[in-house]
């Protein structure tokens, strides 16, 4: 409906990227999933409260807040992962390197944090006779790849080189 999965461009100034509303104010932009007018009012009614059972303590509500108080942590995928690849299972598990929402060191840790050994060092990977990004292999079956210039949706960002490997991928090639 509104174009990319990310369709505006925060400029960096002096290394801080523009907040959502400056940023919407500088595009003239108004997009209504994130108009919160209705929702607050709504979800900040007695009433509703009430019926979904909001507990005073948490507060007002609020489309977006820097203070986030988690009490439960939901765990992680990394016991699954292990637990699939020692079994046989392939896991490919692939990162834009200009993902600002989940950076690939983040990635490329939690891959190396497994604790598997590396079977084929950090290498090139090419897709239309150019370096697409990089990748690292691993025992039991684990490979992370990056793709170069894209952002958090690899094959909206970079459909060729995302459908050249997911191809080699799933035909059981080399990337």
């Amino acid at each position: 409906m509104f174009g990319r999965a990310w369709p505006f461009r925060a400029p960096v100034r002096d290394g801080l990227v523009t907040l959502w509303p400056q940023l919407m104010a500088a595009q003239r932009r108004h997009v209504p999933c994130v108009n919160d007018e209705v929702a607050t009012t709504w979800l900040n009614n007695d009433a509703v409260r009430k019926a979904i059972h909001v507990d005073k303590a948490s507060g007002a509500w609020q489309l977006c807040t820097d203070r986030i108080s988690f009490r439960h942590d939901a765990g992680g995928m990394i016991p699954y992962h292990k637990n699939l690849t020692r079994l046989g299972y392939r896991a490919l598990i692939f990162s834009g390197d200009h993902d600002m929402c989940v950076p690939f060191t983040g990635s490329e840790a939690w891959t190396r944090s497994l604790g598997y050994k590396v079977v084929d060092e950090w290498r090139s990977w090419i897709s239309n006779d150019q370096v697409a990004g990089y990748l690292q292999a691993y025992e039991n079956n684990l490979t992370f790849l990056t793709v170069k210039g894209s952002g958090h949706t690899v094959p909206e960002y970079k459909p060729r080189e995302a459908l050249d490997f997911y191809n080699r991928w799933l035909g059981g090639k080399s990337i």
